[in-house]
């Protein structure tokens, strides 16, 4: 863990004396399209638990729900 640790804080120190334009650059290519993933991976584990979890499905004899 420590090794993650050195490596994430050089790519700090990195990102950080880069100038204004690289660091936006950097965001836009990098930042955005990972918490763009996540927040597909989220949304989803989201929705399965929800569709387990939902007593909806169960009210009816034939499954159909309410």
């Amino acid at each position: 863990m420590t090794a993650f640790f050195n490596w994430w804080d050089g790519v700090e120190e990195w990102l950080t004396g880069l100038s204004f334009v690289p660091q936006l650059l950097v965001t836009v290519v990098v930042v955005i399209p990972v918490a763009v993933l996540i927040a597909y991976v989220l949304n989803f584990l989201v929705d399965l638990a929800a569709d387990i979890l939902d007593r909806r499905r169960f009210a009816d004899d034939d499954g159909t729900g309410l």
